[in-house]
């Protein structure tokens, strides 16, 4: 499995696409939908999905833009928010641009937790790590020992809890039970910054 990180500008989140020898997917579609077609059509391999670890206002600005160039493209989100890519105030566009972010995209499958999916011969399974907010999620590749966080667990750091349905108790049990129990030498891509690894963060992360 091939991964590139593309890093939007309006907060710097990282969108990744996953590709191998055959298709693609798309983990949150961020900000600039044009750099992502861009590496896509480098890529050249049929995007099969674009998955969302959250809700948040620069994690799906960029999904209806994608999902007309990319049409057959199913979209998946945690049913616990499921209503918000059509309300700035819970995906806190409302709170922190001077214009309201809604998309148009409808969800076509919503995630069942510890299920195992293969997308196009891509396997993970999704564990539930609300906190930062109700319905953020983190995919784990198993056979690539690799995690993508959302904006749950970052480098050196943990997703903020100061926006609807933000939580901080609840987000340090999600890290603990759903994250750290992971072996230490998976990676971490997070949804902001720069990769890490989980024991890195078991043993230098200040909030833990």
């Amino acid at each position: 499995m091939i991964i590139e990180k593309i890093v939007s500008e309006i907060a710097q989140e990282n969108a990744y696409i996953l590709s191998n020898s055959a298709f693609s997917i798309l983990i949150d579609p961020g900000s600039q939908p044009e750099k992502i077609i861009a590496k896509l059509q480098e890529i050249d391999k049929p995007l099969t999905a674009i998955l969302l670890t959250h809700a948040h206002f620069d994690h799906i600005m960029g999904l209806d833009t994608l999902k007309q160039a990319y049409p057959n493209a199913q979209v998946y989100l945690h049913e616990n928010e499921k209503e918000w890519l059509k309300n700035p105030e819970l995906n806190a566009s409302a709170l922190m641009l001077p214009f309201p972010v809604t998309c148009k995209t409808n969800i076509d499958e919503y995630y069942v937790c510890d299920t195992p999916y293969n997308l196009s011969g891509l396997k993970f399974h999704v564990r539930h790590t609300p906190g930062h907010s109700i319905g953020g999620i983190s995919l784990v590749f198993e056979e690539e020992e690799l995690i993508f966080s959302g904006d749950a667990l970052f480098a050196g750091a943990i997703g903020r809890t100061d926006l609807p349905s933000g939580n901080h108790t609840q987000l340090l049990q999600s890290i603990e039970a759903e994250l750290f129990s992971l072996p230490d030498d998976y990676t971490v891509y997070p949804g902001h910054g720069p990769s890490t690894t989980i024991g890195n963060e078991k043993l230098y992360n200040p909030f833990f």
